[in-house]
């Protein structure tokens, strides 16, 4: 890790940051986000279901898997450094209002096409593509808007109770997805997402925020963008936490590209195989959302990031052993739970000590980890499971994330100390 030229007072406020856990909900800008997002991502994840499961069903390839990830994520990859340049100059909003309504149009598209019966793997790839440039400017437009919305007192707040709606979307979305899927089809998947989108969009019409300051900035785009990841890459915080996001992202969340074929294989039913162990998964980072408030409120976050850094891929070798929708679940529970408590807790910190100066270009730096890099990991995890089989492809991958997250936990013991 680097040696930290950041003075001390500018990481304290991180002993500051004790919140109540529902705070943030006294806020009607929230309110209106909250809900909206809950139905909005409940149907993202309907369609991310489905669009795994017609992949697979098209093509018999885990590459395949792995090349749809990767076509949603080279955007991101290529485009978030710049976006949080742009984040930090635009009424994050209407920024907001512009994304959201341009990934309703492709899956509109996407369920078009399905219905028609024309759809092909490269009108999926070309999609997929869309839906990456999008998030490259939604995610840090979201993740800044949090302050607007609520405030830096209820931050921590509003930060928990977002990852509460996101992954209660996560058991919500694979569940309906695999009813859907069984009874309907994939085109009613695909359908209800597009449609979906508009009651974010209703909430962010209607809602009432304040105009935020913003300073006068020169055109440039490089300039700003190198103070960014100057400014990230010598905090004593901020630094060892996007290394660990970005292992985590590129070896240790990618496992559920491969859920498709481990359901066929070791479960023998694609369909409800993996929209079982992908709401498993959100139970588990449900439970996480709900355990990291309780450390926010007393105040031992280090040390749960730390031990869910470790814990979730030591979960992911676990998996690769198992052979039966029991074990399968306990493993998955334990990697959902770990890696969301990583998560959480990582953009909780990065946003308590992070200065409003920086926020959008750092938290565009948080993005690339967490969207940029997992679609190249799932790009090699399909690739090696091509070669290897699917089982020994999870071990490989879960032993280097947990073996990365010990080094660079063990080098960077501050994070253990964050309270």
């Amino acid at each position: 890790m680097p040696v930290s030229t950041v003075p001390p007072e500018e990481t304290a406020t991180v002993h500051r940051a004790k919140t109540r856990p529902f705070a943030a909900l006294h806020h009607s800008a929230f309110r209106w986000f909250f809900f909206g997002q809950l139905i909005s991502v409940s149907g993202t994840w309907m369609q991310s279901v489905a669009l795994q499961i017609v992949v697979y069903a098209m093509t018999g390839s885990k590459t395949a898997l792995g090349a749809a990830a990767l076509a949603q994520g080279i955007p991101s990859l290529i485009l978030t450094p710049f976006a949080g340049v742009i984040v930090e100059r635009m009424p994050r909003r209407q920024l907001l209002i512009l994304t959201q309504s341009s990934m309703m149009l492709l899956a509109f598209l996407l369920a078009g096409l399905y219905i028609a019966g024309v759809l092909e793997v490269w009108h999926i790839l070309a999609i997929s593509l869309g839906i990456g440039i999008a998030t490259a400017l939604d995610a840090p437009s979201r993740l800044s808007f949090l302050v607007e919305m609520v405030g830096k007192d209820d931050l921590p707040s509003g930060i928990m109770l977002n990852s509460l709606m996101f992954n209660t979307a996560r058991i919500v979305g694979p569940a309906l997805g695999g009813l859907a899927l069984d009874s309907l089809g994939a085109a009613w998947c695909f359908l209800l997402n597009a449609l979906s989108f508009l009651a974010v969009l209703f909430g962010l019409f209607v809602m009432r925020v304040p105009p935020m300051p913003r300073r006068a900035v020169s055109l440039a785009i490089w300039k700003p963008l190198l103070e960014g990841l100057r400014f990230a890459r010598q905090h004593a915080v901020i630094a060892p936490l996007l290394w660990l996001s970005a292992l985590s992202s590129t070896f240790g969340l990618t496992f559920t590209v491969l859920l498709p074929p481990f359901a066929d294989t070791v479960l023998g039913n694609v369909e409800l195989g993996t929209s079982a162990l992908l709401t498993v998964q959100g139970i588990g980072a449900l439970c996480a959302s709900i355990f990291v408030a309780r450390s926010n409120a007393r105040g031992y976050r280090g040390i749960t990031l730390v031990r869910g850094a470790i814990i979730a891929p030591a979960a992911l070798m676990c998996l690769s052993i198992t052979n039966s929708l029991i074990s399968a679940s306990v493993a998955v529970f334990l990697a959902g739970f770990g890696f969301v408590c990583q998560f959480v807790l990582t953009n909780t910190l990065i946003q308590a000590v992070v200065p409003d100066s920086f926020r959008g270009r750092v938290l565009s730096l948080y993005t690339l980890t967490f969207f940029g890099l997992s679609p190249i990991g799932s790009l090699i995890m399909g690739v090696v499971a091509d070669q290897i089989g699917t089982l020994p492809t999870i071990l490989i991958f879960g032993g280097v994330c947990l073996l990365g997250a010990v080094l660079i936990t063990q080098r960077a013991e501050q994070l253990r100390q964050l309270p």
